[in-house]
């Protein structure tokens, strides 16, 4: 089945989503759209978080490490570093674990400076965060997307038009 639907315009990968008149779908676009949205705000609402953690900026502290688990993946390894944070003001500790620890930089019974930058269950190190990272893919990936369909759109509405 290498041809193209005759109803749909569809090929057999079902790559190209077309009418029957060649042009692309309109539900197939919203969703894509709505979808990519969605993607979009999630990325939003991390931000302005990440960007503090990235910048060391929050309540300065002490964290103190309790326990520390890593798992071991092919080509690096991962740990948490679990403990208690204690801001500088002299609030009360709470329990959270220390953002991006290794091995080397967690040990129990350790007190590290650390920033709460407003997350529930983490705070970060003096060298800050990279999270930004991915709340910027968040957001240029659906901008990309919604170029992408912006774009389709137009080529099919000039080609129409250019043909009446």
């Amino acid at each position: 089945m290498s041809g193209t639907d005759r109803d749909t315009g569809a090929t057999a990968g079902g790559r190209e989503h077309r009418t029957a008149s060649g042009g692309p779908s309109l539900p197939f676009s919203l969703v894509l759209l709505l979808l990519a949205a969605a993607v979009a705000h999630i990325g939003f609402t991390g931000l302005d978080q990440s960007l503090r953690a990235a910048r060391g900026e929050g309540t300065p502290g002490t964290f103190e490490a309790v326990e520390t688990t890593c798992v071991r993946h092919p080509g690096h390894e991962s740990c948490t570093c679990h403990g208690t944070f204690t801001a500088e003001g002299g609030e009360e500790p709470r329990g959270v674990y220390l953002h991006a620890a290794g091995r080397d930089t967690c040990v129990e019974g350790a007190e590290i400076p650390a920033v709460d930058a407003g997350a529930d269950n983490r705070v970060y190190g003096p060298d800050g965060s990279r999270e930004w990272i991915v709340s910027a893919l968040l957001l240029l990936a659906p901008a990309a997307v919604a170029g992408t369909v912006a774009a389709t759109w137009v080529r099919h509405l000039r080609r129409a038009g250019s043909s009446r």
